[in-house]
């Protein structure tokens, strides 16, 4: 992989930091590649110059050749050039010319497989250090005594020109023989340090490990080899024998680990991070193309009514792969250049960073970059704009550090969106998982992993999000995945659309409790059964001694009863008449009242227990709606459910357009964990729906960040694509196979709020309106209040309070204690 290089820019005639028309940039992979084979072959070629260098191959007129013909052919292995560079190399560096070719052979090896940037430091630890060796072989030439040597023929000097100059006339000069060679072992020394990156002691502890282990590894080769041949000398025909286990040579410690005996000091360039991967996770790898039905975990048959015993689970035929639709292969070369510009963007502002994995998903490309060691990540963070600005980003998002990574990721934007397709998410082994109750297929991650919630352990869901964000195509996705896996025996919705057309299309569905509520003043009723309902499915869990909704569906039956048993009459009980009379004549006085509907035993204990009971998804779609209603009842209902529900096998999904604090408060927060966040507006809208800011940089159209149940990590993922002809293919093959059977308790409950708001006479508006003066000049409303001051039966105080429900004058009904005024009376004083 390619390293970071410098652009080659034209002349600006603009302000610095703008791009000009003129500009041209390198390709950064080819260029980096290049250099680092260039480096290579010079340094081969100048290392066979000076290992072959004879004075006959050089030209008389340089001096330097006795003879008056060059030989011919030359002797140098590079020829004529080569015995004239070997020549100059050798007058100006002397021994340390042998220095250059390592120098060079260093820097294409660490740009070539390190992925290092040779910048102006290493460049200059390279310089200092060959001009160090030529002086410390200047000032101590027992190392290379003799005037037989080739340095001393062409220079007189074992360190060359500069060794001689460097070395003699100025640190000898100054500083003495000894003070100049200390002092250039200490240049040598940080000049060593800023080639390689390394420690000395570091190095040469490195060094000494390596020399150790290839020891013990020789002599454990040895010995192994002088046993098999005292075998074979022993046993002409040998045979399979046990040996004693060969030590294992440990391996090399990483260069990017320092020593733990000695910490590094400094920030080391020279790291060596995992090759850079770039993966595409648009590309669909193994599509499977059958339209056969979904295989769940079989479910037992019978639920508290069995009425739909033939019913078939939708096949995937009825979903569809919109294949003009999919997005092209990701072009690496242009994803390796946006990188690049990245990291050369962070090194303008002193941030030396190494790259990382780059994962295209449908909607963004997360690069990641591996910062140098002690390095703090709130340093790239704080750069976000810069970053937006150097890579034309339509949205940038920094994630410092990626969770369960070392690297930093950097999310942009694509040009070019792909969809993910509902079909592709239902097809993955994981929504077919017999661990997850209830999947809901939501969308794939900038990886390309299907993500999938369970509703039942969630076990509610709140989904906000910005107009036209994806927020209604989720709630889709949802459903869909719920059609697929349950029948109406299994699960039963009861559906909220203050908005009429979100879910106009699911009306006909047999799965259905009672049609879909559109009036925000009957959604009280219907939210008032769900409470019913699950207080009356606890009382059943009492009654068969368990806890929750798995248990009691899983239980062991009771045997049936037998005809014997069924024929045996009750025992008869005498009724006291007496009693009767005087209850009934208590009534009529009203010292005593009968109580609220609400306030009756919602288990019949002479009712039979159903053998097993649906579970119950409540979907609202709009709660802004229903909160500008009544908000304290919406509240409190929701509240209530959410807080008792889940053992039930009731699941609560809300979804809201208006992410603010007077709708999705702070009681729905704290009893919904699990939460989708689409585009919204700002960082304020962000914490409201995750308690954290970064929905404000969605990109919308499906983009969307999902917070799992007990995590505190949410999942950028873009959300299934599923079309509304898809959705009204799958909506009339359940409704094909039966009829609906809507719960009669809650449908006779909603209509006779239409019947009786409808059928109210000038008699019962003239006693509303008494009513209505009692409990302003009383501040008190209740049911047996009324009753008493105005002399009327039980039964027409309970209607008159239920108009004035309906008409938003009074609260629902709480138990015993009295209802809540929601309005002003004092005009009706």
């Amino acid at each position: 992989m390619a390293a970071r290089t410098n652009k080659t820019r034209s002349k600006r005639t603009t302000s610095p930091g703008r791009p000009t028309k003129g500009e041209e940039v390198e390709p950064s992979a080819a260029v980096n590649d290049a250099l680092a084979v260039l480096m290579f072959g010079v340094a081969l070629l100048l290392f066979l110059a000076l290992i072959s260098f004879d004075a006959g191959d050089l030209a008389p007129w340089t001096g330097f050749n006795q003879k008056s013909v060059p030989n011919s052919p030359a002797e140098n292995f590079v020829g004529p050039v080569g015995a004239l560079l070997a020549l100059a190399n050798y007058i100006l560096f002397g021994a340390s010319s042998f220095l250059i070719p390592g120098v060079l052979m260093w820097l294409g090896a660490a740009k070539l497989v390190a992925h290092v940037r040779i910048g102006s430091r290493m460049l200059t630890g390279a310089g200092a250090l060959i001009l160090c060796s030529s002086a410390l072989l200047h000032l101590q030439p027992m190392f290379l005594q003799g005037s037989a040597t080739v340095y001393f023929k062409l220079f007189g000097s074992p360190g060359g020109f500069f060794g001689k100059l460097l070395g003699g006339s100025v640190l000898q000069a100054l500083l003495g023989t000894a003070g100049a060679t200390l002092v250039l072992i200490v240049v040598y020394a940080i000049a060593l340090i800023l080639l390689t990156g390394f420690h000395p002691l570091q190095f040469m502890h490195l060094l000494g490990d390596s020399t150790r282990n290839s020891i013990a590894w020789m002599k454990d080769y040895l010995a192994d080899r002088a046993e098999r041949k005292a075998f074979s000398a022993n046993d002409p025909e040998p045979t399979k024998k046990t040996r004693a286990p060969r030590r294992k040579q440990p391996a090399p410690l990483d260069a990017d680990e320092p020593d733990e005996q000695i910490p590094a000091r400094e920030e080391l360039p020279l790291v060596f991070p995992p090759t850079r991967k770039i993966i595409d996770a648009n590309s669909r790898k193994g599509r499977n193309k059958s339209t056969g039905k979904l295989e769940f975990e079989v479910q037992a048959a019978g639920l508290e009514t069995a009425e739909f015993p033939n019913y078939q689970l939708p096949p995937l035929s009825l979903v569809h792969y919109d294949d003009s639709a999919d997005g092209e292969l990701a072009d690496t070369t242009e994803l390796v250049k946006t990188q690049e510009v990245i990291i050369e963007t962070l090194l303008s502002f002193g941030i030396d960073v190494t790259p990382g994995d780059i994962t295209r998903g449908p909607t963004i490309t997360r690069y990641e970059i591996y910062p140098s060691r002690g390095l703090r990540v709130n340093r790239i963070t704080a750069l976000e704009a810069d970053l937006a600005r150097a890579t034309r980003a339509e949205r940038i998002n920094i994630i410092a550090p990626i969770p369960g990574k070392d690297t930093v990721g950097i999310e942009i934007a694509n040009d070019n969106k792909t969809l993910v397709h509902l079909r592709e998410i239902l097809e993955d082994p994981k929504f077919s998982d017999p661990k997850k109750r209830i999947p809901l297929a939501l969308g794939k991650d900038v990886y390309g992993n299907a993500v999938i919630g369970d509703l039942a352990a969630m076990p509610h869901l709140l989904v906000a999000g910005a107009t036209g964000a994806g927020k209604s195509v989720c709630i889709n996705s949802i459903i869909t995945s719920i059609l697929f896996k349950f029948s109406p025996d299994d699960l039963r919705f009861i559906m909220i659309d203050p908005k009429v057309v979100e879910m106009a299309d699911y009306n006909i569905l047999p799965h259905l409790v009672v049609p879909v509520v559109h009036d925000p003043k009957k959604v009280l009723l219907a939210l008032r059964w769900v409470v019913n309902e699950m207080e009356r499915r606890y009382q059943m869990f009492a009654e068969v001694g368990v806890r929750n909704f798995e248990s009691f569906n899983h239980r062991i039956k009771p045997e049936p009863v037998t005809p014997d048993d069924a024929n045996e009459e009750p025992e008869s009980e005498e009724v006291d008449q007496d009693a009767i009379e005087d209850l009934a004549r208590a009534l009529e006085d009203g010292d005593i009242t009968p109580p609220d509907a609400e306030e009756d035993d919602l288990f019949d204990q002479s009712a039979p227990i159903p053998d097993r009971i649906p579970y119950i998804v409540v979907i609202i779609d709009e709660l802004a709606d229903l909160m500008q209603t009544a908000p304290a009842d919406v509240e409190q209902a929701i509240a209530r459910i959410a807080q008792k529900a889940r053992a039930a096998g009731i699941h609560l999904i809300v979804a809201t357009q208006t992410p603010r604090a007077d709708v999705v408060t702070g009681i729905i927060k704290a009893n919904i964990p699990t939460r989708i966040a689409f585009q919204v507006s700002s960082a304020l809208d962000s914490r409201v729906i995750l308690d954290t800011k970064g929905a404000e940089k969605l990109v919308g159209k499906g983009d969307m960040l999902f917070l799992p149940p007990g995590s505190a990590k949410h999942i950028r993922s873009q959300g299934a694509f599923l079309s509304d002809e898809d959705v009204r293919a799958l909506v009339h093959h359940c409704a094909n196979q039966g009829e609906q059977k809507f719960e009669t308790t809650i449908q006779d409950a909603i209509n006779n709020s239409d019947s009786q708001q409808e059928q109210i006479s000038d008699e019962d508006e003239e006693l509303i309106g008494r009513c209505l003066e009692i409990i302003a000049s009383d501040k008190r409303a209740s049911t047996s209040h009324i009753q008493r001051r105005l002399g009327i039966g039980y039964n027409r105080a309970a209607r008159v309070m239920d108009i004035l429900e309906q008409r938003g004058i009074l609260g629902p009904s709480e138990g015993a204690k009295p209802r809540e005024i929601l309005v002003d009376l004092n005009d009706y004083a």
